[in-house]
């Protein structure tokens, strides 16, 4: 079979930096994934579920390979498991009044993750409030922005978007369903000019149909798999999840010989059979783009609540398509990027919500998803909604009708020497991969 790779048109120019990295704050570090907190077996606090409306003030700052000081905000994996009751948890900056939004919407009952990103408060602490029932809750870390200047010493880079592509999809794969614990190994080839860059990719990934529930585990393919997870699913349940991935360079003898030498590559484990979907939605660069956004972190703020026409009016009907404008006070004329979190709420049908930038000539609906809620259900997912010259983004509801909330938790933006906004800010990269083969196996 083909394995994962997947090829891309050449860089236009030789890269040259945007903004010097000796001022990194705003600028994306990764880190291997791991595990900051687990109620289940005291790590990170007591054993023992998060009560109704108690939370857990969670030490993020020095622990996991986040540094001790210089942190703005986190990027983490926030699952839910065996809740009491339908819930919502909400992750914000310690020190901090608690927000009106959410960071992870569940049912009683639930299995589930989603990608968080918070701002670091006092004491470089994240607190952890869940509003009913009690729940067990893990948290995984994956990468950190840089909150000032004090970082120089460190391997940061800037986040690049792309329009959503569907990268692979194992429904497609004659080898079928990947069995369980399988490892998935994939590569994408940006070409000699630009694959070095490449430091970590974004993807939303999607587990489908699996055939009990369990987890996926998506890193840099290189050592031993980490104890974390990035997409938590239940049998049956198609489950998306934003999330950041490491990258490590092909030597050429990976997937058979079919990954170019230098192209960044990365692996998913799936702990039980399921298909799974990997959709591109950015990549972050080793800062020698012109095409790199820094981020800025907020507390969150709430956007939009069609349930009392915050931001849009009623529900969203069927094929239906709203159109978001961001509030004046969240944007600056070098804002590009919205990093949200997007919850459905209590769809009549089974459907798919999908978002992409307003009121850019040529630039429709991808063939891609955010969510795929159930009917009924209350479900989050991270976005990193890219927005239009007039600071808006479209969202669509495939099936039924459902309401739609939206928290935004940071922005990005292009830093003072970066020419791209003004130069063609709509392609979101110098290179973009344009074949979509099957995953290697093993």
């Amino acid at each position: 079979m083909v394995p994962g790779t997947a090829s891309a048109a050449p860089v236009s120019a030789p890269l040259q930096k945007a903004a010097a990295l000796d001022d990194v704050t705003g600028a994306y570090y990764p880190v291997s994934p791991a595990r900051l907190l687990d109620t289940r077996n005291g790590t990170g606090a007591p054993v023992g579920k998060i009560g109704a409306g108690k939370k857990v003030d969670l030490q993020v700052a020095g622990r996991g390979g986040v540094p001790a000081s210089g942190v703005g905000a986190v990027v983490l994996n926030v699952t839910v498991t065996g809740p009491s009751a339908a819930s919502f948890l909400t992750a914000y900056p310690t020190g901090e009044s608690r927000p009106t939004a959410s960071s992870v919407n569940f049912a009683k009952g639930w299995l589930g993750s989603n990608n968080v990103t918070v701002k670091l408060g006092s004491g470089g602490k994240v607190s952890v409030y869940n509003n009913s029932g009690s729940t067990d809750v893990i948290v995984d870390v994956v990468g950190f922005y840089a909150g000032d200047n004090s970082l120089t010493n460190r391997a940061g880079g800037q986040y690049e978007w792309y329009l959503p592509e569907r990268m692979w999809d194992s429904r497609e794969d004659p080898e079928g369903k990947p069995p369980a614990g399988q490892v998935l190994e994939y590569s994408l080839n940006f070409g000699d000019d630009y694959n070095p860059h490449v430091k970590s990719f974004v993807f939303n990934v999607t587990a489908v149909s699996p055939a009990k529930s369990g987890f996926l585990t998506a890193w840099s393919g290189k050592g031993t798999r980490p104890a974390a997870s990035t997409v938590n699913y239940l049998a049956g349940k198609n489950v998306p999840n934003l999330t950041f991935v490491q990258t490590t360079p092909c030597t050429g003898t990976e997937l058979n010989g079919w990954c170019t030498v230098g192209a960044p590559k990365f692996s998913i484990y799936t702990s039980q059979a399921a298909h799974v979907l990997v959709d591109l939605v950015g990549v972050v660069d080793d800062g020698e783009s012109p095409y790199g956004m820094r981020f800025s972190p907020l507390s969150p703020t709430r956007i939009v609540d069609s349930r009392s026409n915050l931001g849009i009016s009623g529900a969203i009907p069927a094929n239906g398509t709203r159109k978001v404008t961001t509030p004046d006070a969240l944007v600056t004329p070098d804002t590009e990027v919205l990093a949200m979190n997007v919850t459905a709420v209590t769809p009549t049908n089974n459907t798919v919500i999908t978002t992409w930038p307003a009121d850019f000539d040529g630039v429709g609906k991808p063939a891609t998803s955010n969510l795929n809620p159930y009917a009924g259900q209350v479900v989050s997912n991270g976005v990193l909604g890219v927005i239009g010259p007039n600071y808006a983004f479209n969202v669509n509801n495939l099936s039924g009708t459902t309401h739609l909330v939206a928290d935004v938790v940071g922005t990005f933006y292009y830093p003072p020497a970066s020419t791209a906004k003004s130069a063609t800010s709509l392609k979101g990269g110098k290179a973009k991969p344009s074949a979509v083969p099957a995953a290697n196996r093993s």
